[in-house]
């Protein structure tokens, strides 16, 4: 069963491990996850409460309740030019969505492309069947459209693209996705662009491939609420879609998930009209976090991280003589510090680690406590060259 053919993440085994150690009662620091520190906001907490008491407890619509979808229409158009209507959009999880979006695009034996590092777009990948096919980012993580050349066949359907990146925090600019979609028109390939972190870009302008696409490449949108609100556990986001690709999405939806339950609809279409204010305060708190931890990271012996320009992580490259699972599984073994082996993220990932900054600054500086440490006493007992 393809199933049984997705090899354990990286990832998964460092929280069960993690899981393992407090269970004994040992503290582990984590700056591995990628989930905001802060409470969902109060007023998008309430909209759940008041709609479930109003009754919004039963079925809904596959594609998604139609105020809300337009309300996301609206956002993406105002905000990111994406030529968008509510037809176009279904409310679904992006997680979800990334493997809805690959059931109604590749089927067995298809490729699909992943600039990496990347997120774990493999699995969902390998699981409908298809292959992916990785093609290394160049200098300081932009895109690199001579790997991509270097990576494509007649196989290939699909080309994965993020941003903010997700190790990396790299926004991708205006050139670099033209490039893409040049890419993807000349090859007769399907884009699916994940814009999970489009709200947490600290420099720079994020730019949405369906919006210069032209409708001369068909163009996948994935959005989240998750980051944007601190919703991570409501798994609400949507997909934007044409319209043969969109009744697809629904087809899925009806056949697996049937619907985003009514009240958290609500409360995200709550969000939007009302939470602009959240929104801010959180990429400015993130911004803050940032260029702390970026000025620590600058102390340690042999680290040296690109700076980050979105999302909510760094992804410095280190020197040791360790594979990346190596060292954070001893990183965390020896100091209680977790963190995510940049190998998780694909075969350019090795030799990295991501560190989250959705931890206060507290931890953030006991974090770097901790792996300096750590690269101390490493680099002393290391063989010379």
């Amino acid at each position: 069963m393809l199933v049984d053919e997705i090899g354990e993440s990286p990832i998964l085994s460092l929280i069960d491990r993690i899981f393992a150690l407090r269970e004994q009662g040992e503290s582990v620091l984590g700056l591995h996850i990628g989930e905001p520190d802060f409470d969902t906001p109060k007023g998008i907490r309430d909209a759940a409460y008041r709609a479930m008491n109003e009754g919004l407890t039963h079925y809904g619509s596959a594609q998604g309740m139609p105020e809300l979808r337009a309300a996301i229409a609206a956002r993406l158009s105002e905000r990111h030019a994406i030529p968008a209507s509510a037809r176009d959009v279904v409310v679904l999880s992006a997680k979800f969505g990334i493997y809805a979006s690959l059931l109604a695009t590749v089927g067995a034996g298809d490729e699909v492309l992943l600039p990496n590092p990347t997120y774990l777009f493999e699995q969902p990948i390998r699981l409908v069947g298809a292959r992916p096919v990785y093609a290394p980012l160049g200098k300081d993580f932009a895109l690199d459209p001579a790997a991509l050349e270097a990576a494509v066949t007649p196989r290939t359907k699909l080309l994965i693209l993020v941003s903010p990146g997700n190790p990396t925090g790299r926004v991708l600019r205006r050139a670099e996705v033209e490039a893409a979609l040049e890419f993807a028109r000349d090859h007769g390939l399907t884009v699916v662009s994940d814009e999970t972190y489009e709200s947490l870009i600290y420099e720079g302008q994020h730019v949405a491939p369906a919006s210069l696409a032209k409708g001369e490449v068909p163009v996948i949108t994935i959005g989240s609420f998750s980051k944007v609100y601190a919703m991570t556990g409501w798994r609400a986001g949507y997909a934007v879609a044409p319209p043969k690709i969109r009744a697809r999405l629904v087809t899925i939806m009806e056949h697996t998930l049937t619907c985003l339950p009514m009240f958290i609809q609500k409360a995200c279409l709550w969000g939007l009209e009302n939470a602009a204010a959240d929104e801010v305060r959180f990429r400015e708190e993130f911004r803050g976090r940032r260029d702390h931890l970026l000025a620590g990271l600058a102390k340690l012996p042999g680290i040296s991280p690109v700076r980050p320009e979105g999302a909510f992580y760094v992804f410095p490259r280190y020197s040791l003589p360790l594979r990346s699972v190596d060292l954070a599984l001893r990183l965390l073994e020896e100091e209680r510090l977790a963190l995510v082996p940049g190998i998780s993220f694909g075969p350019s990932g090795e030799r990295h680690l991501r560190i989250s900054y959705t931890s206060p600054i507290e931890q953030l500086d006991e974090g770097l406590r901790r792996l300096g440490r750590f690269l101390e006493r490493h680099r002393a007992a290391a063989p010379s060259p």
